[in-house]
């Protein structure tokens, strides 16, 4: 609430209860509900985040619902929302909310590329990958560059097995623009494992891991780098470090793909 809309207040209290007491009780009342009708968003939104932080997504999805569901919740609370939504699997009402906020006149550029770049992953997890790619590309050549888009353009690359060496220039660069993001290096670490420099993987690995202790796919990936360097312990206590972290639909190892790496370490000399 802006120091205008305060000051505005008081000056009604005054003046109500200038005119009555009893006018001046009712005006307090009627502001009490009002500051709890324009706060209702924000209180949904931070208990879904608290959830969220929690690793209880589906808890996490039901306060975001309210907080949309008032109609009155900002552009960004809808993009978390529609976030929230596909580690839910909820994937085309996460397209729905996106679709709604890209469609609206007067929606802000800014506003509607972040909606857009939201889209890339639901478009993905569709399984509607080419419309993932160029959108993405789109947005990057026109010059909507951040640290997400960075990390998306790479993980997509890297999918469809798009030329290594381009990839990793490509991760490269990210990596430039912002070191310390765990799926720019994750990307980044992939493309050295393919390229068969483990040492320089690894070292990103490292990083990764220490910063992210609930990260799935960083310890997937650092076992596959520690088995190569013949650290079978480690790869293994990697794979162990798993079923600690919590898993959603957004999670791209499967656990199949955990115990095909993990038998394999066992069976190597």
């Amino acid at each position: 609430m802006s120091i205008i809309y305060i000051i505005s207040a008081i000056i009604v209290l005054v003046i109500a209860f200038k005119i009555h007491f009893l006018l001046g009780i009712a005006a307090v009342a009627l502001l009490i509900l009002y500051g709890i009708y324009a706060v209702l968003p924000t209180y949904y939104e931070m208990n879904g985040n608290k959830a969220f932080a929690a690793g209880d997504y589906d808890g996490s999805k039901r306060w975001f619902k309210k907080a949309v569901d008032t109609n009155r919740a900002k552009i960004r609370t809808k993009v978390s929302y529609s976030a929230i939504l596909l580690r839910t699997g909820d994937n085309d009402e996460a397209e729905t909310i996106l679709n709604g906020i890209i469609r609206t006149k007067g929606v802000k550029p800014d506003d509607k590329n972040h909606a857009k770049q939201q889209r890339c992953m639901v478009y993905y997890r569709q399984g509607r990958m080419d419309e993932a790619v160029e959108e993405a590309n789109e947005l990057f050549e026109n010059g909507y560059k951040n640290t997400a888009m960075y990390g998306m353009i790479g993980y997509f690359k890297l999918l469809r097995g798009d030329d290594l060496d381009e990839t990793t220039a490509f991760c490269e660069e990210a990596l430039a623009y912002n070191d310390d993001d765990r799926d720019i290096m994750d990307n980044l670490s992939i493309c050295y494992y393919k390229k068969g420099d483990y040492k320089k993987a690894k070292e990103l690995s490292d990083k990764i891991i220490e910063a992210n202790p609930a990260f799935i796919e960083g310890y997937y990936h650092g076992a596959q780098i520690s088995a190569k360097l013949g650290e079978k312990k480690k790869a293994l206590e990697y794979l162990d470090k798993i079923s600690e972290c919590t898993r959603s639909y957004m999670t791209t190892v499967t656990e199949d793909e955990i115990t095909a790496l993990r038998n394999d370490i066992k069976s190597t000399k």
